[in-house]
């Protein structure tokens, strides 16, 4: 991953792997520590982070990123997730940045149609 990548580039190119279920580009952009946060957990490590991005992409049948803005360490992605048992997600990811890779990951979205499907 290049250092020079701005967050809100690194954001959008991590979201659109997501989207794609592209695990391996995903992986890319994760560091080593990243601290993952979401309504439904928090992980540290990329390899939990990875292995419950791969999970839940699983149902994610594409993404529609709608605004990204930052600055020199953080980034801050809205996008709209399809997904088949849960209709479309919107969701919102707080990202910082450090040399081209992602530290923290901090994961808002309405969890009713998740909750509602347990």
């Amino acid at each position: 991953m290049s250092a020079n990548r701005t967050p809100a580039a690194v954001a959008s190119a991590f979201v659109e792997a997501f989207g794609r279920r592209d695990m391996a580009a995903v992986a890319g952009y994760l560091a080593d520590d990243v601290v993952f946060e979401s309504p439904r957990t928090t992980l540290t490590g990329a390899q939990p982070v990875l292995a419950a991005m791969a999970e839940f992409a699983q149902v994610v049948a594409g993404v529609s990123i709608v605004a990204v803005v930052g600055d020199d360490e953080r980034a801050m992605i809205m996008y709209e997730m399809a997904t088949g048992p849960f209709g479309t997600l919107r969701a919102v990811d707080h990202l910082v940045v450090e040399d081209g890779l992602i530290v923290s990951d901090t994961l808002v979205f309405d969890t009713y149609e998740v909750r509602k499907a347990s």
